[in-house]
Parts: C-alpha cells; structure tokens; sequence
C-alpha cells in the first residue's frame, strides 16, 4: 500500500495506525525506540496532527506503544503488544466528536435560552453549583457535568436534538476518549469549566440565546484546545 495516497475521511486515522503498526511489525520502528514526533510524522504522511495523534491513541490502546505525556511515544516490547489487527471503533474520535458537540450544542444552548422555564433554570443552577462544590471530587463533578449539559439539552424542547446529545455524550465511554480524558484531569481545568458552565448559565437565564451560543462553543473549543495541545 502507498501510505502517502490514503484514502480520506474521518477514519482516516485508522489507516494511519495500520501503516504504523506494520513499521512496528517490522522492526522499521524497535522496542524500546521512541517514535518521531508528531509533527514530523504529520508530514511525511501528509496527514494532520489530529490524524496522527488519533491513530497514536489506537495504538496506545493496542498495547503496540506507550504514551508517556510530556516524554513521547516509544514502542513496547514484542510480548507486551497487543493483537496487530486494527478493528473499526465502536465510536468516532475525540476531535470528530468534540466538533459535533460544538455544533449541536451550541444550538441547544441557544435555544434553551428561548425556551427554558424558570423550574429547569433553577435545576440548571443547582446542578452548576454541586459541580463547582466538587472540583476535587472527580466523579461528583463529572457527574454533574453530564447532568448539566443533558438538561440544556432538555430545556431545548426538541426531543431529537436532546437524543443527538445524550448519544454524543455516550462516546465518551470509549477508550480513546477516556485515554485522552484522563490525561488532562488537573484541578484547574475543571474550575475552568464550572466557570465557562457559570458564562453558558448565565446567557439562559438572561434569555440571550446568541450569548448562550457563544458561551457554549467557547467552552467546548476549550476542551478542543486540551486535546490539540497535550504533550506527547
């Protein structure tokens, strides 16, 4: 296969970690070896960071390399990898899901501005509140979290966007979301998001929805940022 003709598309990464997982193979890449940087991978397969960082992440999955944040990528000892083939995932990458929400919830977000009632407000707030009791807590406050998100949805009054939601919110059960989730678990991130969820708060419950909307995409275009920018 030709790996600088790939073909296009969101699973392009998987195409990606295949031809990385066959230089591992064979010994194009050794045990031990740290793997070159992704901006330098980035270019000689003509592909984005995004792609390269999401077929590492395959990878760091299949057991064929360790990530170690801030260090690089090296590429584990043969009897420590997992199986080579590379299956389809159950769910799509973070950055394809993170702009799908970035999308579809900044619409909910504009129009739960619109549409909410004070009673779904005031459970908003007391959701918002509990979170930002719970920065240290990491369970109570992503628990809050998804609770927050799903009643905008909610007080969106469309049934289908909230169900859009509620699915996009499911991906992030998969294993590579949860890999890069728990790499950027500090503190200060989440008191980042209780405050940009206290902006969004505060655009709905001044019936703003343009605000709500902005607030919103400001938010997940934080977490965006998290993703692109983590140290490999």
């Amino acid at each position: 296969m030709n790996f600088l003709n790939l073909p296009t598309g969101s699973r392009r990464y998987l195409e990606i970690a295949r031809h990385l997982a066959a230089e591992i193979q064979s010994g194009t890449y050794a045990a031990g070896e740290r793997l070159p940087p992704e901006r330098e991978l980035a270019q000689t397969l003509d592909v984005s960071r995004t792609t390269v960082r999401e077929a590492l992440l395959a990878l760091e999955i299949m057991q064929m390399i360790e990530i170690r944040v801030g260090s690089g990528v090296f590429v584990r000892d043969a009897a420590s990898r997992g199986p080579v083939q590379i299956a389809e995932p159950d769910t799509a990458p973070p950055s394809d899901v993170l702009a799908a929400r970035r999308l579809i919830e900044g619409e909910t977000a504009a129009l739960a501005a619109t549409q909410a009632t004070p009673e779904q407000i005031a459970l908003m707030r007391r959701t918002n509140d509990t979170l930002a009791a719970n920065i240290d807590n990491v369970a109570a406050f992503d628990a809050a979290d998804a609770r927050f998100h799903d009643l905008i949805a909610q007080a969106a009054g469309n049934d289908v966007l909230a169900g859009f939601v509620g699915h996009l919110w499911r991906m992030r059960e998969s294993k590579m979301w949860a890999f890069w989730y728990d790499q950027t678990r500090h503190p200060n991130n989440r008191r980042r998001s209780a405050e940009d969820h206290r902006l969004i708060l505060r655009a709905i419950e001044r019936g703003a929805p343009d605000a709500a909307r902005t607030a919103m995409q400001s938010h997940l275009d934080v977490l965006a940022d998290r993703f692109y920018d983590l140290k490999l």
